[in-house]
């Protein structure tokens, strides 16, 4: 049974965890080594519109991996938040490009609707090479998200809504709600300045991510999403799935060799 127990333990280890979950108040939030993937990204894009859909799928599988976030431009969820979120992107970056493009650490690695693949591959690099951040604690009980201004760099707090509606008179060619839209962010920075673009009224589906990054752009120090979103996670049922074929598997190596050696002493 031991071997049973060790399979299932090493099993539920290897799984990734999900978003940190709340319902209405939270505090002591931790930055982690979450890896911040940033779309440039329209509602009358058809590229898009494909791939959108998916990103939220992805943000869903790959749990506290990842955090994603939908920026919005020349389109009807363009706001402060997405053109302020622009031009910091800028500093590092100031070429022109299309939708959708990808950002992934503050850095642009990929365009277009096959673009995912490179910005899989920056993932994985990015999550090899990434150090532990240094811990800082946040309390955001305080709906305002008036928050201390970090030893360096700059915080940036980010609201994203879920399933945001898209309006009947946008030149839609994708599904009637667009996913993880920018529409708030408040910036501290360690000088003690700050500034507040877009909404940061909390939608009823939302995430919010803190991001502890240079003034200047470039790679974050460290990213944590939280969100009161409650996936119905498919991947739940296959570890069921697998688990139950983990405990037969483990059952016929534990009992399986010792039934062959009583046979062969009985002979």
């Amino acid at each position: 049974m031991r071997a049973i127990f060790y399979l299932m333990m090493v099993l539920i280890c290897s799984t990734q965890t999900t978003v940190a979950m709340v319902d209405a108040e939270y505090s002591e939030v931790y930055l982690k080594r979450t890896i911040l993937v940033e779309e440039r990204t329209a509602i009358w894009c058809p590229s898009c519109a494909e791939i959108d859909p998916e990103l939220e799928l992805v943000a869903e599988s790959h749990g506290s991996r990842i955090a994603i976030v939908g920026i919005h431009v020349t389109d009807e969820f363009e706001n402060n938040a997405s053109i302020a979120r622009i031009q910091y992107q800028k500093q590092v970056d100031n070429s022109s490009y299309g939708t959708p493009t990808f950002f992934v650490d503050g850095i642009k690695t990929a365009e277009g609707y096959g673009a995912w693949e490179d910005v899989q591959k920056r993932i994985l690099t990015q999550e090899n090479k990434k150090t532990s951040p240094i811990e800082i604690a946040y309390d955001l009980s305080d709906a305002d998200f008036d928050l201390e201004a970090p030893e360096y760099g700059q915080l940036t707090i980010m609201v994203l809504e879920h399933r945001k509606e898209v309006p009947d008179d946008a030149d839609n060619p994708g599904d009637d709600t667009r996913d993880r839209v920018l529409v708030g962010m408040k910036v501290i920075t360690s000088e003690g300045d700050t500034s507040v673009h877009g909404d940061l009224t909390i939608p009823e589906t939302w995430s919010v991510l803190l991001i502890h990054e240079p003034i200047e752009g470039g790679e974050p120090y460290g990213v944590v999403e939280i969100s009161n979103r409650v996936f119905e996670n498919v991947k739940d049922h296959n570890l069921m799935f697998i688990l139950a074929s983990c405990l037969i598997l483990g059952g016929l190596v534990v009992f399986w060799p010792s039934n062959i050696s009583s046979n062969r002493e009985e002979e």
